[in-house]
């Protein structure tokens, strides 16, 4: 099976960030690569793939240019088709967020997939706002070419539609279908990434260490591919919304430069490593993907010792941000009640989490469900204040 190259990639997700227009007629996308021409053409007299939202990502997403473009494979890719979706590059003001509003925007609402496994109800709404006028594209190209293969492809919220869009065709057309998402950020639950791990061919998913936008939504949402690789780019000690650009230095681009997968850096992440967090050690901790991860981790280490993972599993599936982290709060504070060593994991974890979050003088003394709930809302302020920050800084 023929994959593009992962300069290829980065090009064609930069290159959809270039359909800015707001009319349907007079879209352009610019000067392409040379090794993007020779082997896709383009055909944009009918304008891009259109979409609408609401809610949030209509901050993000602006209605009124388009979210796609559908390239044909030619030479070495006859036969093939490209689907390039772009992220967002609509500013988005801080000021006027609420902690709160930041923390339930972007992580919870909940919605049932075209693979009928919960995802995440914004990414949802745009992808089925869009779908429309994919399955008028993609009909002629790939119904009937069993011997084609889609290639999707993008960056940031565009890499989330990309992810959607991949399993779609796969279950609907049944093409070999290859993801490659740039700073993306994770779509659904643990079901929908072992659905989609299994279904979609190759999947090459890529990311900064320092980008804060492939850490959101915070667990229980997960990545995809399901317990297997990811493409790190670049390293980084601190969490850095610069890190999520797509052509500003060092961005995706520069960095996704190579002719062949074998050359870019990679690591294996599991999903979740036993983790117990030592109060004394609190100071240790900081704004970075590494504690991020850890932190992650021994929350639900805690949570399986306890036996209460899969109650709270099960309370994300149908639930909202609020009621969710307010369950959450309460099952950590039962938890900690239950024998004093359960008291001092719980005391660990969250003494770790007001230091990522910035508040290091801060200690922890009440174990109540409401302070416990306060933690939660600062540290994922944190995480998502610089998450918002990356998708302002995006052009």
């Amino acid at each position: 099976m023929k994959t593009l190259t992962p300069q290829m990639a980065s090009q064609l997700a930069n290159a959809a960030y270039q359909i800015r227009t707001a009319e349907r007629t007079g879209y352009s996308l610019g000067k392409l690569p040379s090794q993007i021409t020779n082997n896709f053409s383009f055909d944009l007299s009918n304008g891009p793939i259109m979409g609408v939202s609401g809610g949030m990502l209509s901050r993000v997403f602006n209605r009124q240019t388009g979210f796609a473009v559908i390239g044909h494979g030619k030479n070495q890719y006859q036969g093939d088709t490209v689907l390039a979706i772009r992220g967002t590059f609509m500013k988005i003001s801080l000021k006027s967020l609420e902690l709160r509003d930041v923390v339930t925007d972007l992580h919870f609402g909940l919605a049932t997939g075209d693979n009928q496994t919960r995802i995440h109800a914004g990414f949802n709404k745009v992808f089925q706002s869009i779908k429309p006028a994919l399955t008028e594209s993609l009909d002629p190209l790939l119904r009937g070419n069993s011997s084609g293969t889609l290639h999707c492809v993008g960056h940031s919220l565009g890499g989330a539609l990309a992810h959607l869009a991949a399993d779609w065709v796969k279950r609907y057309y049944g093409n070999r279908v290859c993801l490659y998402t740039f700073g993306a950020p994770r779509v659904g639950l643990t079901e929908f990434a072992k659905k989609t791990t299994s279904t979609i061919d190759k999947h090459f998913r890529c990311v900064h260490a320092s980008d804060p936008i492939p850490m959101i939504p915070v667990w229980p949402f997960i990545h995809a591919p399901y317990n297997k690789q990811e493409f790190v780019l670049s390293p980084g000690m601190s969490i850095n919304p610069f890190a999520h650009s797509m052509a500003k230095s060092p961005g995706y681009l520069n960095t996704a430069s190579g002719h062949s997968w074998k050359e870019i850096a990679q690591k294996t992440r599991t999903n979740a490593q036993s983790v117990v967090l030592r109060y004394a050690n609190r100071h240790q901790a900081s704004f970075s993907t590494y504690w991020s991860l850890r932190i992650t981790d021994a929350l639900i280490t805690i949570l399986k010792k306890a036996g209460q993972l899969p109650v709270i599993l099960a309370a994300a599936g149908v639930g909202t941000a609020l009621t969710f982290y307010d369950l959450l709060a309460r099952s950590m504070e039962h938890i900690a009640k239950l024998t004093p060593e359960f008291f001092e994991d719980v005391k660990g974890l969250l003494g770790h989490m007001l230091v990522f979050a910035g508040y290091v003088t801060k200690t922890v003394a009440d174990l109540t469900a409401r302070f416990i709930r306060w933690v939660f809302d600062v540290t994922l302020g944190a995480l998502y204040r610089s998450a918002r920050q990356a998708f302002d800084n995006l052009e």
